[in-house]
């Protein structure tokens, strides 16, 4: 059986209580990116770089960079993932408003810690914006840990 295989398996496992007749976890695809789109905009953590020309070249350099859970109809969360042998990072993991509290979350972030894992990730960051205590709670129920309160997030165009 291969990696993939029993990674699957185990969110599987792990996913049992999530409140859907149909629930699938797979790769994003370019096809997806329309609902991928308008997911983080209703979200609320649409970037002006979450381009379709930005998330291609991310899935050719990493095909399990950018996860998707469906209902067999439309796309329902999402979360990107980079790996890294010093350090790991989780970024846009969302949930549809209409879908939250139903499990699909906890199954994304699962699928993603469960990947960097199989790579040899022993570490993983990721931020959380301070006015959004909803999301730090969902990640302390998952065994994150604060890093620090006080970080200033920074970047630059290159």
């Amino acid at each position: 059986m291969s990696l993939i295989s029993n990674l699957e398996i185990l969110v599987q496992v792990l996913c049992v209580d999530v409140k859907s007749d149909y629930m699938k976890i797979r790769n994003y695809r370019d096809s997806d990116f329309p609902s991928v789109e308008r997911l983080l905009k209703e979200t609320g953590i649409h970037e002006p770089y979450d381009e379709r020309e930005v998330f291609k070249r991310k899935i050719v350099q990493d095909p399990e960079s950018i996860i998707v859970v469906e209902d067999g109809e439309r796309i329902l969360g999402c979360v990107f993932l980079i790996h890294d042998d010093w350090n790991s990072f989780i970024f846009h993991l969302c949930v549809h408003p209409e879908h939250r509290d139903r499990g699909f979350g906890k199954c994304l972030l699962k699928k993603a810690e469960d990947i960097l894992k199989s790579r040899g990730a022993t570490r993983c960051m990721l931020f959380v914006e301070g006015r959004n205590r909803k999301a730090a709670e969902f990640y302390r129920k998952m065994e994150w840990s604060l890093l620090a309160d006080d970080v200033i997030a920074m970047e630059k165009e290159l």
